[in-house]
Formats: C-alpha cells, structure tokens, sequence
C-alpha cells in the first residue's frame, strides 16, 4: 500500500472474476434509481460476501458502499430543504448532481474492470 492507503495500481495477480464483481459493484447501484435503498443494499451484501476472500472486491465494494451512502444522505437532505420551500431553489442542480453522480460510478467501473484501485471524490467514508 501506499501513503494514500492504496494498493499499487494494475496488479496483474488480479484474477478477471474480481474485476467483473468490483465491475458490478460500482453499475448495480444503478437499480437504486428505480429501487429506492437498493443503491446501498448491493455494494453492501457485495462487501460483505467478498471482503475476507479478495482485498480488491473488498475495496471497490467498500467505495461503492461509502460513494451510495453519501449520494442517498444528500439526496435525503435535499428532500428535507425541498420540504422547507429552500431546495426548490436547488432544483434546477439536480439534473446535473444525477450526471456527476453517473459519471463517477461508471469511471469507478472502469478502473475496476482495468484493475485499478479507484476511491470516489468528494466521498464520506463511513465504511471501513
């Protein structure tokens, strides 16, 4: 690992089947959109089934778990201001909140598929 807490990047010993479920780790909370919570629920049983086995699946649920926390917490205080009358102001950000938000899962999808550790910007880290 290095000062960052990351292991190296592009560590050939990681085998294609860590790399397509850190791959899903990341696109699966997408069917939170449609499944309000189900943007947790994924990375979290992913985390859980897979941290003893493989340090990357371990790593890239985890990141996906803390970037879906985030996301719904503020999606969740944007509800509370909307209920104030405040976050009607904040509505016109709110389609590009939902761009940011997809480009960064699918940039973390694929550093995961190109078998890199990625960790989400602006990103709480409640998990680890």
């Amino acid at each position: 690992m290095n000062d960052s807490g990351i292991p190296p990047m592009n560590r050939p010993d990681i085998k294609r089947d860590d790399k397509n479920m850190a791959v899903l780790a990341h696109l699966l909370p997408l069917f939170g959109f449609m499944i309000p919570g189900l943007n947790i629920v994924i990375p979290l049983v992913i985390w859980l089934m897979k941290r003893d086995k493989s340090l990357y699946i371990e790593h890239h649920a985890r990141e996906s778990l803390n970037f879906q926390i985030t996301v719904s917490l503020l999606a969740i205080l944007w509800v509370i201001l909307k209920l104030m009358l405040v976050g009607l102001l904040l509505l016109p950000l709110v389609p590009v909140i939902i761009i940011v938000v997809l480009v960064f899962m699918v940039r973390a999808a694929m550093k995961a598929g190109s078998g890199e550790f990625y960790r989400y910007p602006m990103s709480l880290r409640l998990v680890n």
